[in-house]
């Protein structure tokens, strides 16, 4: 009987460490469906956190109190990024519903025609389409199409407004509250002392090489190449000068997506200058500038090649939106050092240090 105890004694032990476990995995599930909703919020304030905390640091030391620090950082982060983000946006949706007013017209065809025959060298290439095709049922329906999802992103404001109240509410916190959130993550963490700290320096490193190296840079260019399209009349700049920003973000394809066709655009309708200026100023200026930031900028505290990185920037869109711009890349530079920590435990007891 009593030889029987010890074993009995064990089977419960083992059967209440597994039921501890599965509550705490629904535990967490349940905590992490709850704040799904606000995910984007959540993201955003922890990297703007990480990326402006010495200009928090900075304006500490010289107010010396947590909380007016907290909320002058913030009114500065609004107005700095926050609020210039959100006029570009507002305009740049402003220019895509005057264009597809413009392009659902009766007038569409006509225009097109009238642009054609102005323009010898593009008058033979395109006789054809023009008398092959119903332009102006082709590019109705296709901004038929367009707008509905114009309308359903429209239908998202307040969506929109909800995640950005969450982002400041939090970043207020994360300011004046950094050691404590710190000590909170770090207790979440199931690892050791010295792994966890590894780990969250690489997220650190992550954020900082994704923001300063890709968002910045590519902010950079869109303002370089909107003010390149305004100052020599092009019209939308605004809207060119947002699309170079987003694809001067993704990885191996750069600004020049947008500014080489516009610099095509003015060969074609005769604007020589204009033309000869964008090209100098895109291959010189806007296209190389990444290149000459990023290593500055990034340097290698990414470690991580450009192909995992746009595969994470395209699957993170693709799965959580805009967000997923940051959170792509972090989950595969977060996948990676946990590969890392296993390698290392592996190892050990191999070095002779159990």
């Amino acid at each position: 009987m009593n030889g029987k105890e010890p074993e009995a004694v064990r089977s419960n032990g083992n059967w209440g460490a597994l039921t501890l476990y599965l509550i705490s995995i629904g535990a967490v599930a349940l905590c992490l469906w709850i704040v799904l909703p606000f995910m984007a919020g959540i993201t955003w304030a922890v990297v703007l956190a990480i990326v402006t905390q010495p200009v928090y640091g900075w304006i500490l030391t010289r107010l010396r109190k947590p909380a007016l620090a907290a909320t002058v950082t913030l009114i500065v982060v609004s107005l700095s990024l926050v609020v210039p983000s959100l006029v570009v946006m507002v305009s740049a949706g402003n220019h895509i519903l005057m264009l597809l007013k413009s392009v659902q017209s009766a007038t569409a065809e006509q225009s097109v025609r009238q642009f054609v025959a102005g323009h010898a060298s593009l008058r033979d290439g395109l006789k054809y389409v023009m008398d092959n095709v119903d332009v102006d049922a082709t590019m109705e329906k296709a901004a038929g199409s367009v707008a509905s999802q114009v309308g359903s992103v429209l239908g998202k404001s307040i969506d929109a407004v909800t995640q950005l109240v969450v982002m400041l509410f939090l970043l207020f916190f994360l300011y004046r509250d950094k050691d404590s959130a710190l000590g909170m993550a770090r207790r979440m963490v199931p690892l050791k002392a010295e792994e966890t700290t590894y780990l969250l320096v690489r997220v650190e490193h992550a954020v900082k090489a994704l923001v300063l190296g890709r968002l910045l840079v590519a902010a950079l260019q869109g303002l370089l190449a909107g003010i390149a399209f305004a100052l020599l009349g092009v019209g939308a700049a605004t809207l060119l000068g947002a699309l170079t920003m987003l694809f001067a973000m993704i990885p191996a394809v750069g600004a020049f997506v947008v500014w080489l066709p516009v610099v095509v655009y003015l060969f074609a309708i005769h604007h020589w200058v204009q033309a000869l200026i964008l090209l100098g100023a895109g291959s010189l200026v806007i296209s190389t500038l990444d290149n000459v930031l990023y290593p500055i900028l990034v340097g290698t505290r990414l470690q991580l090649h450009s192909g995992p990185v746009f595969l994470a920037m395209l699957g993170g869109v693709v799965l959580f939106g805009v967000t997923g711009l940051i959170l792509g890349p972090i989950a595969f530079s977060v996948t990676e050092a946990l590969l890392e920590i296993w390698r290392t435990r592996s190892a050990e007891p191999a070095g002779g240090t159990a």
